[in-house]
């Protein structure tokens, strides 16, 4: 038998008849107690030692798994229409500075044309008569040549065609009969009037203000006194014929209408 007071340590006594169940769970409770204590030391008090055999949970962040790799997209090139050639054209900076180029000029030769009309009056105009600032009577500014488009004969059927009887009656002397005899030929009141009727008798304006004239009045006069038929040296189409005249040479060199005679509508019937 033992001595309790010896010097040896005393061995403690085990517990008698401990359930093994009991003994499990109780060693769970202790194995829960020290994990909380390792995550309190996680969580920044000082870090606790597991128990051997132990690990405490890991704190790196669960594993992403990589994303699906997508299949390589495939570029198509469509190659574009080819434009319409009027649009190259338009588009062409060549073609765009030659349409502003002329655009320029017509704005320039209308703005030209119209300022020298202003100012020194149109073809019309130069040949309507005015006064001469001298000489004899009936010396009036008219145009330079009895025969031609622009002659005094010419611009006579152009007043006409056009219904200008103004200056068509100013291309007539003043103080000759030449104008009285017109107008009788035609059985008007007045030398407008007549020309007023004629104008409604043509019917080819374009035709009936370009009368025909022969070769031998291509050339300038020789006399300073004139004689153009309608019938007899002129051909004459879209309207009617306005019979025979007589010019004269003025000292200005222009020519106006001193004489007249009628003739047959149709050149034949007297």
């Amino acid at each position: 038998m033992t001595d309790s007071t010896g010097s040896g340590p005393q061995q403690p006594q085990q517990p008698a008849d401990i359930d093994p169940e009991q003994l499990r769970q109780f060693q769970e409770f202790q194995r829960f107690q020290e994990f909380q204590k390792f995550q309190q030391a996680q969580q920044g008090q000082s870090p606790l030692a597991l128990p051997p055999g132990e690990t405490g949970p890991s704190t790196n962040p669960p594993a992403v798994p990589p994303p699906p790799v997508q299949p390589p997209v495939q570029t198509v090139y469509v190659k574009p229409e080819p434009k319409p050639m009027w649009q190259v054209i338009l588009g062409s900076r060549l073609v765009r500075r030659l349409v502003s180029l002329a655009l320029t000029l017509l704005v320039f030769m209308f703005a030209a044309n119209w300022a020298y009309d202003k100012f020194f009056g149109s073809d019309d105009e130069a040949a309507d008569v005015a006064r001469d600032s001298g000489g004899s009577t009936g010396n009036l500014i008219a145009p330079t040549s009895p025969y031609g488009l622009q002659g005094t004969i010419g611009l006579f059927y152009k007043h006409v065609s056009q219904d200008s009887p103004k200056q068509a009656c100013n291309l007539f002397a003043e103080n000759g009969s030449a104008k009285k005899k017109f107008t009788d030929a035609f059985k008007a009141s007045d030398c407008e009037s007549a020309i007023h009727t004629l104008h409604g008798k043509v019917l080819r304006v374009d035709q009936y203000e370009q009368p025909y004239f022969p070769d031998a009045m291509l050339k300038p006069p020789t006399t300073d006194r004139v004689q153009v038929s309608s019938c007899q040296d002129l051909k004459i189409t879209g309207g009617p014929t306005l019979g025979k005249f007589v010019l004269a040479k003025q000292v200005n060199n222009t020519w106006i209408i001193t004489d007249y005679e009628a003739e047959p509508a149709d050149c034949v019937t007297g």
